[in-house]
């Protein structure tokens, strides 16, 4: 009964991230938390928090799978990646984890999101500011 209800709830999430989220750039994708976590690791407040939660559960990062926003295939360089927001089932506990999306040319100039040009121009990303609730 609590895998299916942790199915629906991922599953629900996904429909109304996209439905949110379905503007020119963004899909939901999954993600292991091991990969969340090498990604967010520069913030080491939110890294302790998680693998605190790991080992009070007894569970291994790698066999977390958490959904996280998918940039399309119409992103040359960045299409597939996985960035901000995150949300995240920790055995009982769910984390979602938001912030600011930051875009970058391939000389490290910021690109605006809104840039209509932006799939064909962002080389690389950043997610800055980051805030993160537990329920």
């Amino acid at each position: 009964m609590l895998q299916i209800s942790r199915t629906l709830r991922i599953a629900f999430s996904t429909v109304v991230f996209m439905l949110i989220g379905a503007t020119a750039a963004w899909a939901p994708g999954s993600i292991t938390l091991s990969d969340v976590l090498d990604q967010l690791k520069d913030t080491e407040k939110l890294v302790a928090e998680i693998n605190a939660e790991l080992k009070a559960q007894n569970l291994s990062a790698e066999d977390v799978i958490c959904v996280g926003a998918r940039f399309g295939g119409h992103w040359v360089e960045l299409g597939g990646a996985r960035s901000i927001p995150y949300e995240c089932e920790i055995g009982n506990k769910k984390l979602n984890v938001d912030g600011t999306l930051r875009l970058y040319d391939q000389q490290g100039a910021e690109i605006d999101m809104s840039d209509e040009r932006a799939p064909e121009r962002a080389f690389d990303y950043k997610q800055t500011d980051l805030t993160w609730t537990w329920q």
